[in-house]
């Protein structure tokens, strides 16, 4: 008797889900494609694919990420986060919209401070913020693998300074995905 298959998986090249690698230059910023290499902050993605359907030229996605980032001076970001999505094809070329969010913990370099009456008191260095996600990517698939370019806007909330309540940030992500099985 055959084992059942997740429907997720149906849109995979062979059955299994793809891993999907990127690197990426983040910096704090309105959602604009100026300064990604002046002064760049570097990080690093890894997930994968969930493939809910797929016909000829186009697929819903949903996608699952785990990540790092380095941002000199102000913080370092772990996250997790999911999108769903929307890809079309044009051959073997690619190109889809994305949205989705997650959890961002973070690590001030700051040193932070919180009321503590009449005066201050030193804060906790960590940080926990929702993390909404909006991207746009293109690629190129090959047999098993695709490469892949995606220009990616994320959130941190709540960030409530001078009546802000999100704190944009911008990336431009350079990866592969890949069969590995």
């Amino acid at each position: 008797m055959a084992s059942p298959r997740l429907h997720a998986q149906d849109g995979s090249r062979n059955n299994t889900l793809p891993i999907t690698i990127s690197v990426f230059t983040e910096s704090v910023s309105l959602p604009n494609f100026r300064g990604f290499f002046r002064n760049p902050n570097w990080g690093v993605r890894v997930g994968t694919e969930l493939y809910y359907r797929q016909r000829d030229g186009h697929q819903l996605l949903q996608n699952i990420q785990l990540g790092y980032y380095r941002h000199d001076g102000l913080q370092q970001g772990a996250f997790v986060s999911t999108a769903f999505g929307y890809r079309k094809f044009f051959g073997d070329f690619f190109a889809d919209a994305t949205i989705g969010g997650g959890y961002l913990h973070l690590i001030s370099d700051l040193r932070r401070y919180e009321p503590d009456g009449d005066s201050y008191r030193p804060a906790s260095q960590r940080l926990h913020k929702f993390m909404p996600t909006v991207g746009l990517g293109i690629g190129y698939r090959f047999h098993n693998v695709t490469v892949f370019s995606r220009y990616e806007a994320f959130g941190e909330m709540p960030f409530n300074y001078n009546g802000s309540p999100v704190l944009p940030h911008k990336t431009l992500h350079v990866g592969a995905g890949f069969y590995p099985f």
